[in-house]
């Protein structure tokens, strides 16, 4: 994991607002050792780690932002402009030019996206780009944010200025933070894609009520899936998903009959628990047929095959605790191998250990750490990136790899995913960011 540092070093100014001129700064953000904020100022012709800007507007950003920047994350389509302001450092703005950089959470970390920007108008050219985006712990990236916004509150406290909105505002994110109720509904807003006391008082009444079903974890998945997907923020999905039929199963493996990581990140610690299971199965290496996927869910071959997908695209798929530590699961994927994918994916879910006692699992296309999760265990169970290689013997042709994926019954998207994820073959991104950067 990687850390996040925001420093700034106070200047004076004769222009601006009061708070403005007050946190004139030369401010430092810095990825490690990497200062995204090295930039060359075209007036001067100089080039240095810092910036010169007012740290206001910034602590504002984090501020207002706060609860977004912490629990929303990536939509599956190409971001809106409502969710850009609140994850691009540019929306800052006040008139400066701000790196750019973009923060995504996954629920477990906070993912840094950084690329160069050399528009030629600006009069600041930033010069430094993440080439893999970086990873800070959510604890590390609230507490370096906590501790900007209180140095730039010192600032204005030490100016005369402590009543400022920065404060009023920064005083109520401490106190909903402080409040077990206050924080739970702030973060499902966000969770959402709503800003706080934003979401309509219905659809955030109607979330808190399939939290004490679902769960806390499996809601945290489901709200900002469906939210995403365009259907309506009072998740009345969930409920068509608890009355659907489905493939009920009792599985016959538990979360402690393998050894867990407890640490690294979502893909490292899938591939130790996919490889345990196949150790544990005493198949390492090659094809895993249906029928040994259907039996480690306690599933019905039949049933399994002949389960009819709920009509339309549902953004989630779910596996519903029953009784007698039975799962009814509620897949969407409609064609045999992508339901395959899906199963395996809830075999994972399934072995990660859960404080939880009662839970449902949550399967959506989001890129949260439990669907990172779950895609990397689904991929290396069904298809060992090892034994993939020994098969392709080098040639990662369409041809070759259409061959493997009829080989270990996956798509040819897991194919070139395994590939990818693994170096074999390689994205050729435009500018390395995790969407379309325009207007």
């Amino acid at each position: 994991m990687a850390d996040l540092c925001i420093n700034a070093k106070w200047m004076a100014s004769t222009s601006g607002e009061p708070e403005v001129m007050a946190t004139a700064a030369w401010v430092e953000i810095h990825v490690d050792s990497m200062a995204l904020t090295r930039n060359q100022d075209v007036w001067t012709e100089t080039v240095r780690d810092s910036v010169l800007v007012s740290a206001y507007p910034l602590a504002m950003w984090f501020a207002s932002s706060w609860w977004r920047l912490n629990h929303e994350p990536l939509p599956t389509q190409q971001p809106g402009h409502d969710w850009r302001m609140a994850h691009e450092l540019g929306a800052a703005n006040h008139g400066f030019v701000w790196p750019r950089t973009i923060f995504i959470p996954d629920g477990e970390a906070i993912h840094v996206w950084a690329g160069a920007s050399m528009t030629p108008d600006q009069s600041v050219q930033y010069l430094q780009a993440l080439e893999v985006p970086k990873m800070i712990t959510l604890t590390g990236f609230q507490q370096s944010v906590e501790r900007f916004i209180h140095s730039v509150l010192a600032r204005l406290d030490a100016k005369g200025l402590a009543g400022s909105n920065l404060a009023q505002l920064w005083a109520l994110v401490q106190e909903d933070s402080a409040d077990p109720e206050g924080l739970r509904r702030r973060k499902l807003e966000a969770e959402l894609g709503f800003d706080p006391e934003e979401c309509p008082e219905q659809a955030l009444n109607a979330a808190l009520l399939w939290e004490s079903q679902v769960g806390d974890a499996a809601l945290s998945e489901l709200a900002p899936a469906i939210a995403a997907s365009g259907a309506t923020p009072d998740l009345a999905l969930i409920g068509q998903l608890a009355s659907a039929g489905g493939i009920v199963g009792t599985p016959e493996i538990s979360p402690d009959s393998i050894d867990h990581l407890d640490h690294g990140a979502p893909w490292e610690r899938a591939i130790r628990d996919a490889r345990a299971l196949r150790h544990k199965m005493g198949n390492v290496s090659g094809p895993i047929p249906d029928r040994s996927l259907h039996d480690l869910l306690g599933v019905s071959s039949e049933a399994a095959t002949n389960w009819s997908a709920p009509a339309g695209r549902a953004p989630v798929a779910v596996a519903i605790p029953l009784n007698d530590h039975q799962l009814k699961f509620v897949p969407r994927r409609r064609n045999r191998v992508g339901r395959r994918f899906e199963l395996a994916r809830f075999l994972g879910e399934y072995l990660r250990p859960s404080s939880h006692e009662v839970r449902w699992l949550a399967s959506t296309d989001l890129s949260t750490f439990r669907q990172k999760y779950q895609r990397a265990f689904a991929a290396e169970f069904l298809c060992p990136i090892d034994s993939l290689t020994s098969f392709l013997s080098g040639d990662f042709s369409s041809y070759a790899i259409e061959e493997a994926a009829a080989e270990f019954d996956v798509s040819e998207q897991t194919i070139t995913s395994l590939l990818l994820n693994n170096g074999y073959i390689h994205h050729h991104w435009t500018d390395g960011m995790p969407y379309r950067m325009v207007a």
